[in-house]
């Protein structure tokens, strides 16, 4: 019987879902490289493919770089109710074995075992077994890690991908982030590497070499203990798990910081559409946003405001958004990270529009189904309140 943990987490990741779930729709797909998303010239992809990975295409990149860089490449258009239909079904598996499940995302999910180890002693059974469920039951892959906490847990799952199991044990949580590269920690981008590999730093175990320590404390200053736990494997973040959503949020980080509104504005435009759309199929109205934008220092700025009153269309909601996100940008600033949330959800007033409105909204959301947003627009109906023609995609997974 395995040694009892003072804590146990668990993390799933479910492998390269959006594009998986097109292979469970079109089993033809299979091992080809497969991207989600809208196309050239102004779409960007949501997903890729592990196949379609090694041509260096990845989540939030504009589909036209993308078919340059693979003119094999397979676009297929985001399927909404799909997605929600396999996440029900992952849920389902989750709640068969754990009381609670914190879900971070529709692929995503923690939950605290340390009280199940008396059931399921060992961690690499209670994985095998875990994963076995999601397979059989959704056609899915899932990469499971366990740790004593949720940032090693995910780390070492994403080291293991795709389809991976790691276990990493107490007391083994230095030693095994050590000899990782640096840009495996949370919080370090493209630029923020860059920056600490020319002090010298290029694993995670770096960080803790007496050596470094007056260098990193300039670069970091107060921050850097904290960045030292985390290179410890310290971290006592808990399980949430989750409760009735309040708010509904989409967020990605660059390959390469941005200050560019001409990128940033059809990308929060783009996490728009695809909020709103699930607005609607729930029936509920959003009465407030939040913009979310991290720099290169890592500072997280937002602004958040109300709406006059709940919508879920987005012509009628952008002006407002575009406002907020352009009050955050600030001169020589670039950006890592941007996100949009919605909040103050509740049930869709009715009627939110008039019969013709609403008749056109509906037909608007079944050719989004067919063809993903950005796509197609609805003549007759406001377009952006704003007068602006520039359409975005949605978010990286």
């Amino acid at each position: 019987m395995s040694e009892r943990w003072p804590r146990q987490i668990l993390f799933g990741d479910i492998d390269a879902m959006f594009a998986s779930a097109a292979v469970l729709a079109d089993p033809s797909l299979a091992g080809k490289p497969v991207a989600v998303g809208s196309p050239p010239p102004r779409g960007i992809v949501a997903a890729a493919s592990y196949e379609v990975r090694r041509f260096g295409v990845h989540s939030a990149m504009p589909t036209l770089q993308a078919v340059r860089l693979c003119p094999q490449l397979i676009l297929v258009p985001p399927d909404r109710l799909l997605y929600t239909r396999l996440h029900c079904a992952l849920q389902t598996v989750t709640d068969r074995f754990f009381p609670e499940t914190e879900w971070t995302s529709v692929d995503e999910f923690y939950t605290d075992t340390t009280r199940l180890q008396t059931r399921h002693p060992d961690p690499k059974e209670l994985a095998h077994t875990l994963k076995a469920d999601i397979r059989n039951f959704t056609g899915l892959t899932c990469t499971v890690a366990l740790a004593s906490g949720k940032t090693v847990a995910k780390i070492a799952a994403d080291a293991h991908k795709p389809d991976g199991l790691a276990v990493i044990e107490p007391g083994s949580e230095a030693a095994f982030l050590a000899p990782l590269p640096i840009r495996s920690l949370p919080g370090m981008g493209p630029k923020s590497t860059e920056i600490v590999e020319r002090l010298g730093v290029r694993v995670i175990g770096d960080l803790l070499a007496p050596r470094m320590e007056p260098a990193l404390f300039r670069l970091f200053g107060s921050r850097l203990p904290a960045l030292q736990s985390l290179a410890r494997g310290l971290d006592a973040d808990p399980v949430v798990a989750d409760r009735e959503a309040k708010s509904m949020s989409h967020e990605t980080t660059f390959e390469e910081d941005t200050d560019d509104p001409a990128l940033l504005e059809p990308i929060v435009h783009g996490f728009l559409e695809t909020l709103t759309h699930d607005l609607r199929l729930e029936g509920l109205a959003a009465g407030s946003f939040t913009v979310k934008l991290k720099d290169t220092h890592f500072r997280i700025t937002t602004r958040q405001r109300k709406f006059s009153t709940p919508l879920n269309y987005d012509p009628d909601m952008w002006a407002d958004i575009r406002r907020a996100l352009a009050d955050l940008l600030q001169p020589r600033s670039r950006y890592r990270l941007v996100g949009l949330g919605l909040s103050d959800l509740i049930p869709a007033p009715e009627p939110l529009f008039d019969r013709r409105q609403r008749d056109a909204i509906a037909t608007l959301d079944r050719l989004i189904e067919r063809h993903g947003t950005g796509v197609v627009r609805l003549g007759g109906l406001p377009h952006m309140s704003d007068g602006s023609t520039k359409r975005g995609r949605r978010r990286g997974t």
